[in-house]
């Protein structure tokens, strides 16, 4: 599944920048070979539908790229590629605002994700970071401060 995570790229743990970054190339590859869409999903969501929805969100993909691919170079990390929408219908070329709820969604399964491994994320390349990623979504773990 592709994951397009929404929320600022300074807030995901390396893991999940360099997931993205590739997953978008993915995705906007996958409309270059299949661009007709069919049933598309109403509203953001994880799952079935998810890649559907993106279709034509061409514009958000690219400018989300790029904000990940600064993220990255701040980081350290190495990145070649870069999208070009010039041989993309007109009609896939949109840009979108996601809502809070959308932005909701995705922090909630990022939370999940983090707490399946713990001490595996790692930001700025540093280990051990799962309560600062945690604390950077602004979104409670539950469990008690030390």
């Amino acid at each position: 599944m592709v994951r397009i995570n929404l929320i600022s790229p300074r807030k995901l743990s390396d893991q999940h920048l360099i997931a993205e970054y590739n997953e978008i190339l993915m995705l906007v590859g996958h409309v270059k070979k299949f661009p007709e869409i069919n049933e598309m999903p109403d509203k953001y969501s994880l799952g079935k539908g998810h890649i559907t929805f993106f279709k034509n969100k061409l514009k958000y993909l690219k400018e989300r790229h790029e904000l990940i691919k600064k993220e990255m170079k701040r980081r350290g990390f190495v990145y070649r590629r870069k999208i070009n929408l010039g041989n993309f219908k007109k009609e896939l070329r949109n840009n979108w605002r996601p809502s809070k709820k959308d932005k909701g969604i995705i922090k909630k399964r990022l939370i999940q994700k983090i707490n399946m491994k713990p001490n595996y994320y790692r930001y700025y390349k540093r280990s051990n970071c799962d309560k600062l990623i945690l604390s950077l979504l602004s979104i409670s773990t539950g469990k008690k401060k030390h």
